[in-house]
């Protein structure tokens, strides 16, 4: 379960930006999957960890904000919500 009393840190952009290759940069691990194919990462990422000098936060992917679709619209208000 995610804590409210850590930082949270989203990382918003298109769909193919980067977003996730940039969150498993961050996290030293493989936590999103990444693929040329645009759409990939369908629904937030949470990952609660350490990030010096931070200390206690959480990391989230989000979905492209130029998702299409109705099927997209959903990914999107999904991202939305983070914030």
């Amino acid at each position: 379960q995610v804590s409210a009393e850590r930082v949270h840190i989203g990382f918003f952009g298109l769909r193919n930006a980067g977003k996730s290759s940039l969150v498993n940069r961050v996290t030293g691990q493989n936590l999103s999957v990444v693929s040329q194919v645009k759409g990939t990462t369908t629904d937030p990422v949470r990952k609660a960890m350490e990030l010096l000098p931070i200390g206690p936060v959480v990391i989230i992917d989000t979905p492209g904000l130029d998702d299409e679709g109705a099927l997209g619209e959903e990914r999107v208000r999904r991202a939305r919500q983070v914030l």
